[in-house]
């Protein structure tokens, strides 16, 4: 056993030590209903937790929930004697799968979901970034000498807008920054989730190491699965020498700066914000930040912000219900007469962004506003041309220029794969037709 292995072991056995048995994580549990697990043997199935966490082998019920986890951190919540319980799931989780399944089979699954997260991501930045940009992101973290080191993770350069937005802010804020990420920067989020500990010390534990070799001070995330792994398998195994939090609690510690740069001259807009629970404080710090920028109203809407930390990803196991949230989401905002559905992460941009194909709103990430009100921004949010559908000109003229400036050619087989990824992802959506149709005619004229 590595030493980062035992100390995740020390983590879920002081866990287990702490433990009283009073079964409130599991019947606050959001997906144990979801799947149907009976919320009445509550005190059993957290026995059945701490007897695996020493050593036990796990059951049928145990392993079900176990990997219904969509990562809400409910269980967190309600555990009166303070347990990271999501943090002691995750790792029990790991030692369940490690004991019913060859370490072999989730490496191969590990690497075919990286390597297809990598491919996608590669290609989508390519066709919106200037390579000059994809360059500077990509640089190794140790090589980078800021006070700040803003990390995007991967998955975000799908809709590269947003870490413009970012980098717009944290400039206009004369901050000494850089910023770092893409997959080579990857958090290892696949591979502890397959079990494969021993790649995910190569990527993720790795990664981490190398923010901190930056000699940074502050290290912000952007990404809600990279700030959850970060925070919980890496900053609580081993403290680390940079201070670690999501970019939105850094703006809100900065915010007298923000609001001094803000200009008075906003578009008036009613919001709404498209609230998830789970990742620290980062739905109150976006609902400070939003409430401080002129001439914008927070319009409230009772959601479902506590059944998944972020859309998709761990919470894409369940459609129905994320389709159900959506639907809510967008016909709540327009009965209340807001105009505008606000972001928090990219994944929830993406599944947002073609709702106004369907409903007669905006949809933003709360960067883009942010922004905006400090006279930044103004970035194309190609993503959302092609989840709304309809005329695809101006996202495959951009698409043509970037790609060319990235030495990408795209194939009609990569435009079918990021056409089914697009548009079967859970979320709102225009006609796939025409991005199909366009990056399809663009595909065959390279």
């Amino acid at each position: 056993m590595s030493s980062y292995a035992e100390r995740l072991e020390t983590l879920a056995n002081e866990a287990a030590d702490r433990c009283t048995g009073c079964g409130a994580c599991f019947a606050a549990c959001p997906t144990a209903r979801e799947i149907g697990l009976d919320p009445g043997p509550a005190r059993e199935r957290v026995g059945d937790l701490v007897a695996l966490t020493r050593g036990a082998a796990p059951g049928d019920d145990l392993q079900r929930w176990l990997g219904a986890c969509d990562g809400s951190a409910r269980c967190t919540a309600s555990c009166p004697e303070g347990i990271n319980v999501r943090q002691w799931v995750t790792i029990a989780r790991l030692k369940a799968i490690e004991a019913t399944r060859a370490t072999e089979v989730g490496a191969a699954n590990a690497a075919k979901r990286f390597r297809h997260m990598a491919q996608s991501v590669r290609l989508l930045a390519s066709m919106q970034l200037p390579s000059e940009t994809l360059r500077r992101i990509q640089q190794p973290a140790e090589q980078r000498r800021a006070e700040v080191l803003f990390y995007t993770g991967c998955n975000v350069l799908r809709t590269p807008h947003i870490v413009l937005n970012v980098m717009d802010i944290l400039d206009a804020l004369e901050l000494d920054f850089d910023v770092v990420g893409g997959p080579s920067h990857c958090c290892g989020v696949y591979q502890f989730q397959e079990a494969d500990l021993a790649t995910y010390e190569r990527i993720g534990h790795r990664t981490f190491d190398r923010l901190g070799q930056s000699g940074a001070a502050r290290v912000l995330t952007w990404c809600p699965t990279c700030s959850k792994n970060f925070d919980e398998l890496e900053k609580d195994a081993a403290p680390p020498s940079f201070d670690l939090g999501h970019v939105s609690e850094f703006l809100v510690d900065n915010l007298e700066a923000l609001r001094a740069r803000f200009r008075p001259d906003q578009p008036r807009r009613r919001v709404v914000v498209h609230e998830h629970l789970g990742i620290g404080a980062t739905l109150d710090s976006i609902r400070r930040l939003l409430a401080a920028v002129p001439n914008l109203e927070l319009v409230e809407l009772p959601q479902d912000s506590g059944f998944s930390y972020a859309c998709g990803g761990q919470a894409a196991k369940f459609k129905a219900r994320e389709q159900a949230i959506h639907k809510a989401l967008a016909e709540g905002a327009v009965a209340a007469g807001a105009d505008t559905i606000v972001t928090m992460y990219h994944s929830c941009h993406r599944a947002l962004a073609g709702a106004e194909a369907l409903y007669p709103l905006s949809v933003v990430n709360f960067t883009d506003i942010l922004a905006e009100a400090m006279g930044r921004g103004g970035h194309a949010d190609f993503y959302r041309l092609y989840k709304r559908g309809g005329a695809m000109d101006e996202a495959v003229a951009a698409a043509r220029r970037f790609l060319e400036d990235n030495g990408v050619a795209v194939s009609p087989a990569a435009v079918e794969s990021l056409t089914a990824e697009i548009f079967d992802e859970t979320g709102l959506a225009g006609d796939r037709a025409a991005f199909a149709a366009s990056f399809g005619a663009l595909a065959r004229e390279a």
